[in-house]
């Protein structure tokens, strides 16, 4: 194997490496960087080789350097790690919130039950990491933070709302939850397809 067909190979892997790690499909990586899928899966199978001025491109797009593209060593920072910690930072807020209302609550004595205002910052939180797990495409995240999402509400419905059978809202919240996770289902299959 000569040069050349070492540093497709390489490029190649890279590209494939780089895009799935920050959950990309070909058509998705094309797409943000005004190129055919066609291309990228080209690049991809070893069938060429981008230009300088594209593998430039990628590496910006990727946050690694024109070097890191073309060397066998992958760079070691993750793209998730940085959602993550932003997501996790907006979630904070609305719980920091709740915790600040809640000590009020606490301190001026309030008649109305201020422990609730927990709840409904940890709704809040759960309600943040899913559009933001919605916006970066983790899917069995979502799936996690939609189910705690739900029984939260249903808790928070079940405590505000003082009736009696109150159980009730929790015998309701089983089929809207089923029903919710098979339709995030279906939205997934379809964008498979």
């Amino acid at each position: 194997m000569n040069k050349e067909e070492q540093l497709i190979e390489v490029v190649a892997e890279n590209i494939q490496f780089y895009r799935k790690k920050m959950n990309l499909t070909q058509s998705e990586l094309a797409e943000k960087l005004g190129y055919s899928d066609k291309s990228i899966s080209k690049w991809e199978r070893k069938e060429g080789i981008p230009s300088v001025f594209v593998l430039q491109e990628l590496a910006a797009f990727f946050g690694i350097t024109l070097n890191d593209i073309t060397s066998k060593t992958k760079v070691k920072r993750t793209v998730k790690y940085n959602k993550r910690v932003i997501s996790y930072f907006y979630a904070s807020i609305s719980l920091l919130l709740s915790f600040i209302l809640f000590g009020f609550g606490a301190l001026f004595q309030l008649e109305y039950h201020y422990w609730i205002f927990i709840l409904y910052g940890v709704s809040a939180a759960l309600l943040t990491l899913y559009v933001f797990s919605i916006v970066y495409k983790h899917r069995y995240e979502m799936y996690l933070y939609l189910s705690l999402f739900i029984w939260i509400v249903s808790l928070i419905l079940y405590v505000e709302i003082n009736i009696p059978n109150g159980y009730i809202i929790f015998l309701i919240t089983i089929p809207i939850h089923l029903f919710l996770m098979y339709l995030m289902k279906i939205i997934f299959l379809k964008k498979k397809h």
